[in-house]
């Protein structure tokens, strides 16, 4: 859904980079990837890829992030936000980074009337035979807290899309992850 908005040898900072899944394609689309994330283990498996540039052992619950102000074209951040409550100092940072002009994408889980914000899932790892299942807190976001942060932040909705992104039937839970696509505005 960003692809229309990017052109080679811009500079995309993935928020959450993790093994570089979500940012591959922009890579192959000529664009100079960063990151960070908070997990050694998925930034070496994001390092070994060896398709981005600068990628940094960070929190994204503690800001200011390791990048100068103005200094990313476009910013991205899929499937990590909805492990997190609280997104306010994530946009702030995110319009502190972005270039004026710039793309940011990024999912989030919306919340329904009669849903909690808060939930647990159960999932499994390991490999079979060996199965160790742990709970996941999960966080929705109500479309108007959404777009608040974002115009705090000077950064306008251009488009957003929900679709399924998870199911866990044995827990009656479908996870519905919102894409929003937004620009800075211009100074």
């Amino acid at each position: 859904l960003m692809f229309e908005y990017i052109k080679p040898n811009d500079s995309l900072l993935d928020i959450g980079i993790g093994t570089g899944l979500s940012s591959q394609l922009f890579n192959k689309a000529g664009l100079q990837v960063s990151g960070f994330d908070n997990s050694v283990e998925m930034l070496e498996g994001c390092k070994s890829k060896g398709f981005t540039g600068k990628i940094v052992l960070h929190d994204l619950q503690n800001a200011p992030y390791p990048f100068p102000s103005n200094s990313m074209h476009h910013i991205v951040s899929l499937g990590v936000l909805n492990f997190y409550s609280d997104l306010t100092s994530v946009f702030q940072e995110v319009g502190r980074i972005i270039k004026s002009g710039g793309i940011i994408g990024f999912t989030v889980e919306e919340m329904k009337p009669g849903q909690e914000k808060h939930y647990t899932i159960r999932v499994d790892s390991g490999t079979e035979g060996d199965k160790q299942p742990f709970n996941v807190s999960m966080y929705r976001h109500t479309d108007e807290y959404i777009r608040v942060q974002l115009k705090k932040s000077g950064i306008l909705v251009l488009k957003d899309y929900e679709f399924l992104a998870d199911e866990y039937p044995d827990q009656d839970i479908k996870v519905y992850l919102k894409i929003f696509i937004g620009r800075k505005k211009n100074s």
